[in-house]
């Protein structure tokens, strides 16, 4: 299932909701498996994929990457210096130091993540929810030795689940294959730029841990039900966030690899 990635760092310990206050190191685990994900991706296609190409098949998602961006600035006060959204080659947004350093750096820094996953929910619902993820938030799970051999199995089952449900449900209608093109489009320009990657990672780091201290001292937001709905909503579209961007990572790995090996066997050949 999709979200053994992800339950491995609970302990049990509960609320009244039944969840766990480690729901929030779970999530600031995920967000950082996002970012270094879909980073790699873009870096591995950037590599192997001619770049004018690889700009054109991304360009709705860096639109909306770099809108995210200025949406942010203008939302922390932050002055923006050049933004160019719509040149293929040169789109993205310049802005002056934050006022809040640090903290307005991360805020403006996370922004492509939530704008792209913002629209890639609102594309489903206008295609009438074509995937459907039906991960729950999880509440027990029990430490062994056995227990890490399962996450390495469980990253191969994330793969598989996400190529059969995508195999039985997202081949067979226009809106579902428009909605799997917008999926790989919009998970994969959620990377982060290199220098903004400290800010993201070390921030949902931090931000994960102030949300368990606060749980774990009793000042809790798991008591209240609108909270919880939120953040199980949330785990949906993460789980299949993460889902995508591992099986984008996994097929591009093995295409790359047998391409480089027939060059190479045939490259010997000819030698």
């Amino acid at each position: 299932m999709f979200t053994f990635l992800f339950v491995l760092l609970y302990k049990l310990y509960h609320k009244n909701t039944g969840i766990s206050e480690t729901i929030y190191l779970a999530f600031a685990f995920g967000f950082v498996l996002i970012v270094f994900s879909s980073f790699g991706i873009e870096k591995l296609w950037s590599k192997y994929l001619k770049l004018r190409i690889l700009k054109f098949f991304l360009f709705p998602g860096a639109v909306v990457h770099e809108l995210s961006h200025a949406l942010l600035c203008l939302v922390t006060g932050t002055t923006i210096k050049d933004l160019n959204i719509l040149k293929l080659e040169s789109s993205g947004v310049k802005y002056d130091k934050p006022k809040v350093p640090i903290l307005f750096d991360f805020f403006i820094a996370t922004a492509p993540i939530f704008g792209c996953a913002f629209v890639l929910i609102l594309i489903s619902i206008i295609l009438g929810n074509p995937i459907r993820v039906n991960e729950s938030l999880p509440y027990e799970v029990t430490f062994s030795i056995k227990a890490i051999f399962d996450y390495a199995k469980n990253f191969l089952d994330i793969i598989w689940l996400t190529i059969n449900a995508f195999w039985g449900r997202g081949f067979h209608t226009i809106g579902s294959i428009i909605f799997i093109i917008a999926s790989i489009i919009l998970t994969v320009s959620m990377a982060p730029h290199r220098a903004d990657i400290k800010y993201i990672v070390l921030g949902f780091i931090i931000l994960g841990f102030i949300l368990y201290a606060l749980e774990w001292f009793g000042i809790s937001l798991l008591g209240y039900k609108w909270w919880v709905v939120i953040l199980d909503n949330s785990w949906k579209m993460m789980s299949y966030i993460i889902a995508m961007l591992l099986t984008i990572l996994f097929i591009s790995s093995i295409i790359i690899g047998v391409i480089k090996g027939i060059k190479l066997t045939l490259g010997h050949k000819s030698g």
